[in-house]
């Protein structure tokens, strides 16, 4: 009976690793469909934005309900405004990690709730401290989580239209500004403010029902193809007939008996050993092909076995000499001795099982079957090294593997593959499809200005190249090690965004500290526009529609910005200054609009010059500092800019309540404007700009040695 279970467990997990390698680590990576299903994320991205941006930045029409109820000043009710708009940006880490494990669709649900419950009991508020806690604090983290998800998942869904896609849903930022603004003040005359906030919180619950809408992205299933060993001469046939002329490196009739003996090697192999735990530490294939120097390296040394188990175990380091076998390929025809010697009778492909027993004689053969062909960019199995070698860089194997050394005549070396048992692949299956595992996801321009996608053949090449999954060989120790209570996949994200270490750049740290200060007063029109318009002796109606300008003069800039910013010729980081620039004289001046239609035309240059600043954002990080980075810099860029609309607009008020008047605010926000726009202005010095170009060919030769 024991022997019949044996048997049985074998052949299933024969099947299993038969039917999982086929099953290639590209094939386990989605790809972005462009189109289809990805429009009703916009849409569902955009709704999200109207409502999330529309309730924060409209916040200006409540200031003054607020202010007369709790009897309070100016600087401390604003600060129930900026919290809102604050924490949403600040929380962007936390909220990644949370998308990382949980996904877009799980976590935009549970943040609409969060949100609603903050509001529903900012309504019951008795005391102003209150309302900051439950609509400042607990509102704007539940927008943080419908916030972020709503960008990532457009991000997900498309590539080469995603500038197109990310635009339009972006756009629901202006539109939902533009709606709330009068409608807030329409709805105050209906009801009083308690009222209000219980109308927002169902509007908020609609957030959920856009959540439901965000559909996880899924590989393509392929028919897995099981060859038998009943079949393999009929294949031959069919191979010999396709091809007049083949190499026998590449021919179909090498792959099938390659992979038949495989098989075959394996059940023997099988046989001899009686513990299960051994059977289960037996790598399915283990393919090498590489210089004789970088290959006698990783052969010599025990810490550089490189095998897989269907354990999971990324390197063998057994310090017993009887481990699990190598099964290997080699081209130059000649079979290794030992107990279980498999021949090949039709080609020059050979196949052998080397004990450890006798490594020397491994080692030796193992050369000699290195110096030939070291150039050949097809592997026996048909997979090219382009197409790997990405994928082993970026951790998918969790090996360490040494690039390619220069040979003698000055060209690259043989590139090197190592292919692990089915197991290693399926442990980490869900992983590949992770959004914030890809490089891109916070890029919101086109791919086709990215180095990285130029040097791809295709799509799915280059989505291969840019998702890393962190492995744990080769990994610095950092303070996020001893946060075992949570998820791997959310710690990842938290340690890669929160990386301090990037602050060392300086042209990271000039537009970090810029952001600081032209965050600060960034939110200062969107708070007090409409109070000073009223104080002017405007009607509430029309001053809550100066919002309703900038927010539909912002949609213009955000799809003027993204146009231009697409075009060869335009430097981004150009437009964004020069929309800093005009920002900080436009508030410099809006002390000197004392009527209606002077504001008019300062709403809508700041509207129009803001959006330019938000929406270019990460292409500037990229040009700057290269893909590998973004994430990195875009999530300690959105902690600096949370914190600094956090404190900005309490600080304009208390300016207010210091001089009477709110010239002193709008003073003070054009003065931070002034001061970030010489940070980003200093990226244009020539020893910046030479920083960047050596980052630059950095990059083009790193990008050269995957290819």
């Amino acid at each position: 009976m024991s022997e019949e279970k044996n048997g049985k467990s074998r052949q299933r997990r024969e099947s299993c690793d038969s039917e999982v390698s086929n099953e290639s680590v590209s094939d386990l990576i989605p790809t972005p469909p462009d189109g289809g299903w990805g429009w009703v994320i916009v849409l569902a991205s955009f709704m999200c934005n109207v409502i999330v941006d529309g309730i924060g930045y409209a916040y200006g029409v409540l200031l003054p309900e607020f202010a007369e109820f709790f009897n309070a000043p100016r600087s401390k009710v604003s600060l129930v405004g900026s919290l809102l708009c604050g924490v949403y940006l600040l929380a962007g880490p936390i909220v990644s990690g949370l998308t990382n494990k949980f996904g877009c669709r799980k976590v935009t649900i549970v943040g609409s709730v969060i949100a609603a419950i903050g509001f529903i009991i900012g309504s019951f508020s008795p005391s102003l401290n209150v309302l900051i806690v439950s609509y400042g604090f607990l509102g704007g983290f539940g927008f943080g989580l419908i916030y972020l998800p709503s960008i990532v998942s457009v991000g997900y869904y498309f590539e080469k239209k995603r500038a197109l896609a990310t635009g339009i849903a972006v756009c629901g930022s202006g539109v939902g500004t533009f709606i709330f603004s009068p409608g807030n003040n329409a709805l105050l005359a209906a009801y009083d403010w308690r009222g209000l906030l219980l109308i927002h919180s169902a509007i908020i619950l609609q957030c959920a029902v856009c959540g439901m809408l965000m559909r996880p992205l899924e590989p393509e299933k392929k028919k897995k193809v099981r060859v038998s060993d009943k079949n393999i001469d009929r294949i031959k046939e069919e191979a010999k007939s396709g091809r007049k002329r083949c190499n026998e490196s590449e021919s179909s009739v090498a792959v099938v008996e390659t992979f038949a003996k495989l098989r075959e090697a394996k059940l023997k192999r099988e046989k001899q050993l009686e513990d299960d735990s051994d059977i289960a530490s037996m790598p399915s294939a283990y393919f090498v092909k590489g210089p004789p120097d970088a290959m006698s390296t990783s052969y010599n040394s025990r810490q550089m076995k490189l095998s897989f188990s269907d354990r999971g175990d990324a390197m063998s380091q057994t310090s017993t000499p009887a481990g699990p076998p190598k099964i290997m390929i080699s081209e130059n025809g000649s079979n290794v001795a030992m107990d279980n010697e498999v021949e090949s009778p039709t080609s020059n492909m050979s196949l052998s099982i080397p004990d450890r027993k006798n490594s020397n004689s491994t080692n030796a053969q193992q050369e000699e079957c290195d110096q030939k062909d070291k150039n050949n960019s097809v592997l026996p199995n048909g997979v090219f090294a382009h197409e790997v070698q990405p994928l082993i860089e970026n951790g998918y194997t969790k090996v360490a593997v040494a690039k390619p050394k220069p040979s003698p005549s000055g060209g690259e070396g043989g590139s090197k593959l190592c292919v692990g048992s089915s197991r290693d692949v399926t442990l980490h299956k869900e992983d590949y499809k992770r959004p914030l595992y890809r490089k891109d996801i916070f890029y919101s321009g086109s791919v086709l200005n990215i180095p990285q996608y130029r040097s791809q053949p295709d799509m799915r090449s280059y989505i291969a190249s840019i998702t890393t999954i962190p492995g744990d060989i080769d990994q610095k120790a950092t303070c996020w090690d001893k946060c075992t209570c949570l998820p791997k996949s959310v710690v990842d994200t938290l340690s890669e965004m929160l990386d301090i270490s990037l602050l060392t750049n300086v042209p990271f740290l000039l537009i970090c500290v810029g952001n600081l200060f032209a965050m600060t007063g960034f939110y200062v029109p969107f708070t007090y526009i409409v109070d000073r318009a009223v104080m002017l002796g405007i009607d509430s109606t029309r001053a809550a529609f100066l919002l309703s300008i900038i927010g539909i003069t912002n949609t213009i800039g955000r799809v003027l910005s993204g146009f231009l910013a697409d075009l060869k010729f335009v430097d981004s980081l150009v437009i964004n200054n020069i929309a800093l620039v005009i920002s900080a004289v436009s508030l410099f001046l809006q002390p000197l609009c004392t009527t209606y239609e002077t504001l008019i035309i300062f709403a809508a240059v700041y509207g129009l010059c803001v959006a330019a600043y938000i929406s270019l954002t990460s292409i500037i990080i990229c040009d700057l500092l290269g893909l590998e980075k973004l994430t990195n810099a875009f999530g300690l860029l959105t902690m600096a800019r949370g914190i600094a609309g956090i404190y900005g607009p309490p600080v304009a008020g208390l300016v207010f309540q210091e001089y009477g008047s709110y010239d002193a605010s709008f003073y003070m926000g054009g003065f931070m404007f002034t001061i970030g726009s010489f940070f980003h202005l200093a990226l244009h010095l020539p020893c910046l700009k030479r920083m960047s170009k050596q980052r630059e060919t950095e990059a083009i030769i790193a990008e050269s040695t995957h290819v």
